[in-house]
């Protein structure tokens, strides 16, 4: 697989989910019931085909620091306007 590839399929991958959450919110579902149900559902297939515990964990421990770095990234504010990065 060509590193071209790989950055392909992760944004396509970040570009469907965000999808599918504005389709919870169209659909009226609760966030809280409907995140946790997301979420249970990709841990789970996580788990399903990793080949080991930690290279899940490894994987899970990085895709929390990145949305930690893009949460935080989206929180800062243009000095000259209130839009977000």
């Amino acid at each position: 697989m060509t590193e071209d590839k790989i950055k392909d399929d992760f944004f396509d991958a970040c570009d469907m989910t965000a999808d599918l959450l504005i389709e919870f919110d169209r659909l009226g579902l609760e966030r809280g019931p409907a995140l946790g149900g997301a979420l249970t559902q990709i841990l789970s297939y996580l788990m399903a085909v990793s080949p080991d515990k930690t290279s899940a964990m490894t994987m899970l421990s990085s895709c929390l620091s990145n949305a930690a770095i893009n949460h935080d990234e989206r929180q800062q504010t243009h000095e000259s306007n209130e839009l977000l990065h």
